[in-house]
């Protein structure tokens, strides 16, 4: 009975730390890549990790809509690096608050999906940021 017992603690454990996991991936210097909220980017070569904390702010003009400024959206990223405390900065996707630099490395946001559309009740769902990292 206890070794019944231990076996099912074994998989509650197991079981229940998968659900907080964060999806990390690994990109070239250089190449874009695209990030849902809470994602990580490993940069290749630069001991450096980037992740896509959330969108800060979406006014972005609706596809189905006709308006006089295109609106601009931000995005929160914190960048780690070995031996260097962690930095979290906002990125505009209109220049020239769309890119920064820490360290060695250029960050700069491209774009943000999904596109806003006027009917669209919630239009802060499935986000995701694309990136370019390049090293300087």
């Amino acid at each position: 009975m206890k070794r019944a017992n231990l076996i099912a603690c074994g998989i509650i454990i197991a079981t229940s730390g998968c659900a907080g996991i964060k999806t990390t991936s690994t990109v070239d210097p250089g190449a874009s890549f695209t990030l849902a909220p809470g994602e990580t980017a490993v940069v290749k070569g630069a001991d450096a990790r980037i992740t896509f904390n959330k969108v800060t702010d979406d006014s972005r003009c609706p596809v189905d809509v006709t308006c006089v400024w295109a609106g601009d959206a931000h995005v929160e990223v914190t960048i780690s690096r070995t031996g260097a405390a962690d930095e979290t900065r906002i990125l505009s996707i209109t220049p020239p608050k769309h890119e920064t630099t820490v360290g060695n490395l250029r960050i700069r946001f491209v774009s943000l999906a999904p596109v806003p559309h006027q009917a669209d009740p919630n239009p802060r769902r499935n986000y995701r940021a694309e990136f370019v990292v390049d090293r300087l």
